[in-house]
């Protein structure tokens, strides 16, 4: 998915939501952003 598409995709969640306050909105936005993804952790040889 290209960032154009992923960024129409969040709007569109976004404005389907249930009533929120701007503030609401933009945390949901932040929350929907995409993470950038770390390689898993071998928990046998390191405990974190």
């Amino acid at each position: 998915m290209t960032s154009d598409n992923y960024d129409d995709y969040i709007m569109k969640i976004v404005d389907a939501a249930p009533p929120l306050t701007p503030e609401q909105r933009a945390r949901l936005r932040e929350l929907l952003r995409p993470v950038a993804v770390q390689p898993p952790v071998n928990r046998e040889r390191d405990p974190r």
